[in-house]
Parts: C-alpha cells; structure tokens; sequence
C-alpha cells in the first residue's frame, strides 16, 4: 500500500493496515522515538457530511481522544498520543493481541457466571474511572473488551468511534453504538450518562452467558422496539446473576443500581464456592489463573484495537516432525477448512507480550489419517484406533478424545445417545446443560456435565471414585460427524478451562 512505511507527525511510521471502518483505517504502526509497537487510527468521516459537522466532529475525536489519554487503568486500552496531520487527528494507542469477549463467546460458548462477574468487575472498574473523568463510553459490548492471557479484561474505545459505520449506527441521526446494546434513553434521544454505559454492560453480561444480547432480534429496528419495550429472558441465566442483571437493565437510568452497588452484587457471585467443586482444592482467585494463551504457537490471534478494526494472524509455529503439524485456520476461513495460504507473523518486540515460541509450547498441532486436525497438549499420551484418537495426561487426571461418527449426522443425536449410554457406565451424572456454539463460523453441538469414574466404566484412563468435569462437542462436517470431548479431574476444571477452549477450537478438518 503506497502510505506503507509513512511517516506520521514525524515519529509514527505505518507499517500494515490492520482494518478500515466508517470511521477510519487502523494500522499497525512503530513509534520510531521509543521504539515500540503501536496501533494508529487514522480518523476519516463518512463521505457527505457538511463541512460545519465534520469540522466539530473531528474536533470531538481529538478532544476525547485526549481525555482518554489520561485515564490509567488497567483496564482501558492506553491511548499515548493525538496527533494532527493532513488536517485530522491521528490517534496512537496501545497495541494488544488478546482475544476479544463476543471471539471467545463465540468460539468457546458462554462464559461460567463467577468468569463472567470477573469480567464484569473489571470492566466496572474501567467506566467507573471514566466516569469519574467525566468521560462516557458509548458503546460497551463483547467486541470492545478484550481478554488476555494474564486474566486481564481491557475496554477499548472510549468515545472514540463516534459514527462507526453500518452495525453501529442507527437511523436516528449520530446516535451511535451497537442497537443490541444501546440503553433505551440513548435510543430515545434523552440525556445520557453513565447509567447508559451500566446498561451497556448488563447487556454485555448477559450475552456472555447466552451468546447473544437480550434484546437482539436480528433486525436493528425489531432490535431497538424490542430494548424500548421488552423485558429481557432469565430463564437460561443462573439464578445467582438474576440481581445483578435485573439491576444494570431497568429501563429508566434513575432506577439501576449504582455502580458501586453493581460491584456488590458482582463481588458476592464470585465469592460463592460452586458446590460440586472438590473441598480440598484452594477457592480461584478472580483474574487469577485464567489464561488467554491465544499466541501460542498455531493459535488464531485476534488483534481487536480501539476504534473497532478486527485484524485475524496466526503465529509461526516450531517445527513438530511426527506426526506431521498442520497450519491452524484463522477465524475468518470457512467452517472447519484449513487455509491454503500462509498468513503474515506477528513477531515480539522487547515492550510487546513475550511470544509463546520463546518457551516450549504447551500444545502443538496433530493431524490425523483422515486428514483433521487438532493442537493436542504437548506432553500427553496418545493412543489410536479405528474411529477413535485419544491423548490423557500423565497424571492420569485429564484426557481428550475425537470420534469419528458415520452413522449418523444428527449432532443433538448423538449427545442423546451419548448421555445414554454413558450414565449406563458412570456414577452421579450431572448435567450442566446442552448448548450450541459456534465453531470457525459453523454450527456445533455441546454438552457440559460432571460425573464419577464406575470399577467397570468404559474409560480406563479414569480412576474410580474420582468426580471428573467434561465437554463434548459435536460437529458435522460433510458425511462425518466429529465427536471432541475434554475431560478434566473436577476440582482443576477452572485452571485448565482456557487450555480446553484453545484445543477444542483448533479441531479443524482439512479441505
């Protein structure tokens, strides 16, 4: 691209174009005076605004641009510079390469409530320092909050996508933001405040265990009737986040709950011991032990950036030799396909998270005779037969499996089948709940459930007497339906949850 390698203000070079909305172009750039990576917004209006709104339009970016600049928060992504040149503002921010919230919900399913209040603690604490510098979000929802390896939940885009194009702008003039997540005074034009952003963020949670906002209709204008008048479905949100959510999503901003009293509400889910987790295994720490390792090594990195842009790259990948590894589709590819072509490398730079090539990886990609393929823990005893590969760890207190069925192609089916004849053999089965998940843009199957190991189980890798947590999912892929379970000792399921959701995702068939 010919503005490649330009240099803006004099310091900032663009090095790639990351992403272009109505607002503008994203590109991956380099501070050539501190020498770090960075993200620059290069800010464009939409064509045909008068020349009076789009001088007072870039003038607001540029001023809550910098009002952003002075928040330090853990949470919020750090803006470090507005520049001007060409007459508009040029907006330098942190670059970060973390998974986002409605990536991870989408890929992996809905997140378990005390995860899901984690998150929404966190993100609390971001507005709240926002608001206390007087500046409004405008648009919270899963996309602009990310997830890092660390435990670490980020909102992007304080007031800075002011007139994002298509799905974020209504037809009511500027009023801005996702229609699934608006507050319903922002949609009827009255003054708006933080209340609107608490909103947002009900919505927002709530999505994070249903996979969708309560209001979403899949028409943007059935969408904003249905927000003004309709009150949200509980019926699959557990009990224990009913207040929380019945008090960010009242319809008038005076009778929500503050967002002190939020994060009361929020701090008592997460202190509530689950019953079924094992007594002698010390309480998770919120933010603690969560892990997003989406850089491994032939995972899909999603680098969300403030403003919106969306740009999908996969890591190099070390060098497996047997069995032979196989390439990782990025999310953007069709369902379960590998890619043809080889995509760009993210490399680290001494400010940057350190690449998980650096270390040995934690998983590496397997493909089998029947050409799928799936990022199998390093370290784990494989077997294979027939229909049926499997690896457990050494310690005997994880295992995971695929099963190739040509039976029968009805995955709902197959699960039904599946839980009969699986509590034929296991003890104390119980079932946390049949969903569907989205799979690299194609529709699966899963069941959640936790059970005790029978003497005359089916599994001999599992001890008896010992209380396991498992998935299966299911997906169909032409004449083949593929089984993916994961299977973990009950009491490390949170630790190796994001392990799971990385190995279950890779499940990819080849073209």
């Amino acid at each position: 691209m010919s503005d490649s390698n330009r240099l803006v203000a004099g310091r900032y070079q663009l090095l790639r174009e990351l992403g272009r909305g109505g607002m503008g172009v994203v590109w991956e750039g380099g501070d050539t005076l501190l020498n770090r990576q960075v993200a620059i917004k290069e800010v464009l209006l939409p064509d045909g605004l008068p020349p009076g709104d789009r001088e007072r339009q870039l003038m607001r970016t540029a001023r809550e641009a910098r009002m952003a600049a002075k928040l330090n928060h853990p949470s919020v992504v750090a803006v470090y510079d507005v520049v001007e040149e060409d007459g508009r503002p040029w907006i330098v921010m942190e670059l970060l390469r973390h998974p986002s919230l409605e990536e991870v919900v989408l890929t992996s399913g809905a997140l378990p409530v005390r995860e899901a209040a984690d998150v929404g603690r966190q993100v609390l604490s971001a507005l709240r320092a926002a608001h206390e510098a007087g500046i409004l979000h405008r648009d919270v929802k899963p996309s602009n909050i990310l997830l890092s390896d660390d435990g670490r939940a980020v909102l992007t885009d304080f007031g800075i996508a002011q007139a994002e194009g298509d799905p974020s702008l209504t037809q009511t003039g500027m009023v801005t933001g996702s229609p699934s997540f608006l507050a319903p005074e922002r949609v009827r034009a009255a003054d708006a405040g933080p209340a609107s952003d608490l909103w947002s963020l009900g919505a927002t949670l709530y999505a994070c265990m249903v996979g969708r906002s309560p209001f979403e209709r899949g028409d943007p204008m059935a969408t904003l009737n249905a927000l003004l008048s309709e009150e949200p479905d509980y019926r699959r949100i557990p009990p224990i986040m009913h207040p929380a959510l019945r008090g960010l999503l009242r319809k008038e901003p005076e009778d929500r709950v503050s967002a002190e009293e939020a994060d009361r509400l929020l701090s008592d889910i997460i202190a509530t011991k689950p019953a079924y987790e094992d007594r002698d295994v010390p309480e998770r720490k919120p933010g603690g032990g969560r892990g997003r390792a989406v850089l491994a090594a032939g995972a899909a990195a999603v680098l969300v950036l403030a403003g919106g842009a969306v740009a999908y790259f996969r890591l190099a990948t070390p060098a497996e030799g047997t069995p032979r590894a196989a390439p990782l589709p990025a999310a953007a590819t069709s369902p379960f396909t590998t890619p043809p072509a080889a995509t760009p490398t993210v490399t680290a730079t001494p400010t940057s998270t350190p690449s998980a090539t650096r270390a040995a990886p934690v998983v590496r990609a397997w493909t089998s005779r029947d050409g799928w393929t799936i990022m199998r823990p390093t370290g784990w005893r494989g077997a294979l037969e027939e229909a049926y590969t499997e690896w457990t760890r050494r310690d005997g207190n994880a295992h995971l499996g695929v099963e190739a069925v040509y039976a029968k192609l009805d995955p709902h089916q197959i699960l039904r089948d599946s839980e009969e004849t699986f509590k034929a053999n296991a003890q104390n089965v119980v079932s946390r709940g049949r969903r569907t998940v989205r799979h690299q843009g194609a529709t699966a199957v899963e069941w959640e459930f936790s059970w005790t190991a029978g003497t005359a189980g089916d599994a001999p890798w599992a001890r008896p007497g010992r209380r396991y947590h498992e998935i299966r999912r299911v997906l169909v892929n032409g004449n083949t339906a593929y089984v993916v379970s994961w299977t973990v000792t009950e009491g490390q399921w949170m630790r190796n949850r994001p392990l799971m959701r990385k190995v279950i995702g890779s499940f990819t068939v080849g073209a």
